[in-house]
C-alpha cells in the first residue's frame, strides 16, 4: 500500500498541474480576442530630423551659435572659437546621420516629449517607435505610420513636407556609405 500512495500523489499532482495549465491557457486565449490588436505607431526618423533641422527653432539655435562664434573671434577667445567650431562640425555630422541614415533621434524627441502622448491619441496608437527600431512584430500587431503627426510640432513648410515625402521613398543610407562620403 505504501508503494501505491506516491504514485497516486504523483498522478494527483500531474492532474492538478494540467488543470491549472489549461485554465491559464484558456484565460490567455480570451484576452487575445480579435479586435484587441496592439496598434504600433511607427515614424521615419529621417523625416523627423528634416522637420527639426529645417525648423525655426533650429535656425534660432544656429544663429545664436554663429553670433557667439563671431563674438569669440572678435574677442580673440581662441579656445571658445575652437570649441564652437568643433560643436558645429559635430552638429553637421549628427544632422547627416539622422537625416539620411537610421541614427537615433533622441535629441529631437526630447524637444517634443510633452506632445507625444497627444500624438498617440490623435493617431489612435498604443506605442510609438522609430520604424528602424522595429525588428519583429506578430501578425496581429498593426503598424500605423505616424510620421506626419510626429513632424507637425516643428511646423514644416511646404518645401520641408516635399523633402520628407521624397526621403521616405528612398532607402536609408548605411552609416558606412555616409562615413565614406564624409572622408
Amino acid at each position: 500500500m505504501s508503494k501505491i500512495r506516491p504514485i497516486t500523489m504523483l498522478a494527483l499532482a500531474a492532474s492538478l498541474f494540467l488543470a491549472m495549465y489549461t485554465t491559464v491557457k484558456a484565460e490567455q486565449a480570451q484576452e487575445e480576442t480579435p479586435g484587441s490588436n496592439v496598434r504600433v505607431g511607427t515614424f521615419d526618423s529621417r523625416a523627423l530630423a528634416i522637420a527639426y533641422y529645417r525648423s525655426e527653432a533650429f535656425r534660432r539655435q544656429m544663429n545664436e551659435m554663429r553670433t557667439e562664434h563671431e563674438e569669440a573671434k572678435a574677442a580673440g577667445d581662441e579656445g571658445l572659437v575652437r570649441e564652437l567650431e568643433f560643436e558645429g562640425s559635430a552638429q553637421q555630422e549628427l544632422m547627416h546621420k539622422q537625416g539620411f541614415s537610421t541614427w537615433q533621434v533622441d535629441n529631437i524627441l526630447e524637444m517634443i516629449k510633452g506632445e507625444i502622448p497627444e500624438i498617440a491619441i490623435q493617431a489612435n496608437v498604443d506605442v510609438i517607435i522609430s520604424k528602424w527600431a522595429l525588428v519583429y512584430r506578430r501578425p496581429e500587431v498593426e503598424p500605423i505610420d505616424v510620421t506626419s503627426f510626429m513632424v507637425k510640432p516643428f511646423d514644416p513648410d511646404d518645401r520641408t513636407l516635399t523633402m520628407i515625402k521624397d526621403i521616405q521613398k528612398q532607402d536609408p543610407v548605411t552609416l558606412d556609405e555616409l562615413n565614406s562620403h564624409q572622408d
